[in-house]
């Protein structure tokens, strides 16, 4: 490995943001950005109203709007002129539930080297305040777009130290990083800049011991709710120790800092972060991305198998799971017994995509994860870092299959799909955001969703995706129909 040096001896943290700030202005942004960005929130908005289905969301809404919050009331509290005339409390507790919502099924999108969940933490906010303030969908794009800059150097200066010290970086990084996101969206000055950035350095947290629980998904939704508190306060001259915050003695580049690795330090903007082999990657898998290489594998080498026969459990002698150190670091659960310990299970995973020959939401199901036949194969399943893999930032993965039979088959992946490498197609995208919403394409409502989201780049304003959001996931929570 390149040898690694403090992150305190970066060059200022909160200077470089609003230098590329000044000049992202000036900038159009290249057209493969924005059909990442509109891919991403797409992808986004069909994984909030899955969100809204799963068991998180009942709790959720009770202590943030009350338990008379039925389906009209829902509705109507997260509809874009009720958020334009709403007051802080309100368009923050609106980003926390829609940000945790988001990533609630682990079905969102991923972004390294800041190993967070880039969209569902800046989309809430930057949904939110392009209400309040008349915002084009264009210049929300741009805004997500630059907060997935920041995201990137935060994650190129402080990782993977951070992250393997137990900070959930969705909750850390993306409390800055949204703060920095709307800040651009409002166009804020270099010195009000500061300042919320500084206050929402005092607000970032998230801890990766809550992986498997439904702390984690809150860890986005807090993100959200942090920079619009930080944001609304630095606009009324609340104040803080402004890029000393970031970057002094005492800040948060020092106190959450580790090792960084040098290799992967690059320009701010050169090129942008979501324009970089990993800075995005949308999931085809409904769990932690350090399986799906994994994941992909298990299903290629099933695959081969039913080219010359049948696909047996009974027949299986052994998987071996070769695997990169940076997968298991999330991975937490090695014999998970419910539904959220089995996203984050490596064994579990790849046994379920064995015997099922893919791995989808019902796979997450708790009856499904305590299958007999499933937990029988899991234990005929090893998994350990393995040195040809063992430093691969992108979670690649060797499957190494022995049947009784002697005959023996391995695969590798080192791009998972949905990787900016194997970007999901167009009708893949759809597909998912359909299987999302729970209803087919030919739903109205869910049409109307998804083609809101599709013309967001040219939208005068936000407001018609923010209210077919509102009701989709009012809808889906109290099962109205």
């Amino acid at each position: 490995m390149t040898p690694t040096q403090p992150a305190q001896s970066a060059p200022a943290f909160a200077s470089a943001l609003t230098d590329f700030s000044r000049r992202y202005r000036q900038s159009a942004l290249p057209a493969e950005a924005l059909r990442r960005s509109l891919d991403a929130i797409t992808d986004t908005i069909g994984c909030s109203v899955l969100g809204a289905r799963q068991e998180l969301e009942a709790p959720l809404r009770r202590v943030l709007f009350g338990n008379r919050a039925d389906a009209s009331r829902l509705e109507q509290l997260l509809a874009a002129h009720t958020l334009a005339d709403a007051g802080t409390e309100t368009q923050g507790s609106a980003a926390l539930y829609i940000g945790t919502l988001a990533h609630a099924a682990d079905f969102d999108d991923i972004s390294h080297p800041a190993y967070c969940h880039a969209t569902a933490l800046l989309l809430p906010g930057l949904l939110v305040r392009a209400a309040v303030t008349g915002a084009t969908g264009l210049e929300l794009m741009r805004a997500h777009v630059f907060g997935m800059e920041v995201l990137g150097q935060l994650g190129r200066r402080l990782n993977t130290g951070h992250y393997q010290r137990g900070w959930h970086t969705t909750g850390t990084f993306g409390a800055v990083a949204a703060t920095a996101a709307l800040c651009h969206l409002e166009n804020f000055s270099d010195e009000d800049t500061h300042q919320a950035l500084g206050i929402s350095a005092s607000l970032a947290c998230g801890l990766r011991q809550n992986f498997g629980t439904m702390t984690k998904p809150l860890h986005a939704g807090l993100a959200a709710r942090s920079a619009i508190l930080a944001t609304r306060l630095a606009a009324e001259q609340f104040n803080s120790a402004g890029s000393e915050a970031l970057d002094g003695k005492l800040g948060f580049m020092q106190v959450f800092g580790g090792a960084a690795e040098e290799q992967h330090r690059k320009s701010w903007g050169e090129p942008l972060e979501i324009l970089t082999e990993t800075g995005i990657g949308l999931k085809a898998y409904p769990c932690c991305a350090a399986t799906h290489p994994a994941i992909d594998a298990a299903k290629s080498l099933r695959h081969i198998i039913e080219q010359s026969g049948t696909w047996c459990d009974d027949e299986v002698e052994s998987v071996y799971v070769a695997a990169s150190r940076y997968a298991m670091d999330p991975l937490i659960y090695d014999n998970p017994q419910t539904s959220l310990e089995a996203k984050f299970s490596m064994r579990y995973c790849v046994a379920a995509a064995l015997h099922d020959g893919q791995v989808n939401m019902d796979s997450f199901l708790t009856d499904h994860v305590q299958r007999p036949a499933v937990r029988t194969l899991m234990q005929r399943i090893r998994v350990a870092i393995d040195e040809r893999v063992a430093e691969d930032h992108e979670f690649a993965a060797i499957l190494e299959l022995q049947l009784k039979s002697g005959r023996r088959e391995s695969v590798r992946i080192d791009i998972a799909s949905g990787k900016p490498g194997n970007w999901l197609a167009d009708e893949v995208l759809k597909a998912k955001f359909f299987d999302c919403l729970g209803v087919t394409g030919e739903a109205a409502s869910g049409q109307q969703l998804f083609d809101h989201s599709r013309a967001l780049a040219g939208a005068q304003s936000v407001s018609d995706l923010t209210d077919a959001l509102a009701r989709s996931c009012a809808r889906a929570a109290t099962g109205a129909s």
